[in-house]
């Protein structure tokens, strides 16, 4: 697979699935396993998420930044099975441009959001509580059982830009 079909088949995914599932660890000799599912928003090839500093998977990142991600439509069968595994580091937007960017790009997938943030009441002091977080990926899978069971492609990413061509992975 080259690197512009690779590209295309995980923009199509990153812009029509609306929630991805973030996999993190606890700190400490017991690294906890967690896993919860957070509405994203591409922005190059970092995911942009919105969630509270309090949580689980932020207090997580905090203390462990290393963490995956999936990004997979609804399949009906194993030959509909198709996502995107991740596998790089999570945290914080700093920086004013940056979290300006990041809330572009939310609004741009989400333009419901806008409403939120504007509307009185619960929901947005709620969401006065969350903050812009990014994932920036350090390695893409894709798998497409329709291409055949178990077809992957793995891309290595550094510094967000790709540093080679996908790969075909071999099932182990």
């Amino acid at each position: 697979m080259e690197l512009e079909a690779f590209a295309r088949a995980a923009r199509e995914l990153l812009d029509a699935v609306p929630a991805m599932t973030l996999a993190t660890c606890a700190p400490g000799p017991d690294g906890a396993p967690w896993a919860t599912d957070v509405y994203f928003a591409p922005h190059g090839w970092e995911l942009v998420f919105f969630s509270s500093p309090a949580s689980r998977h932020c207090r997580n990142l905090a203390a462990a930044p290393a963490c995956a991600a999936t990004v997979h439509p609804q399949a009906s069968s194993w030959r509909d099975i198709r996502g995107l595994q991740m596998e790089g580091r999570a945290g914080p937007v700093t920086g004013l441009a940056a979290k300006a960017a990041a809330t572009a790009a939310y609004l741009a997938k989400f333009p419901f959001v806008k409403d939120l943030l504007t509307a009185p009441g619960e929901t947005a002091g709620k969401l006065a509580k969350v903050s812009a977080h990014v994932f920036v990926p350090e390695r893409i899978r894709y798998i497409d059982n329709s291409l055949g069971f178990g077809t992957r492609f793995s891309l290595r990413l550094a510094d967000g830009r790709p540093a080679g061509p996908p790969e075909r992975e071999e099932i182990s």
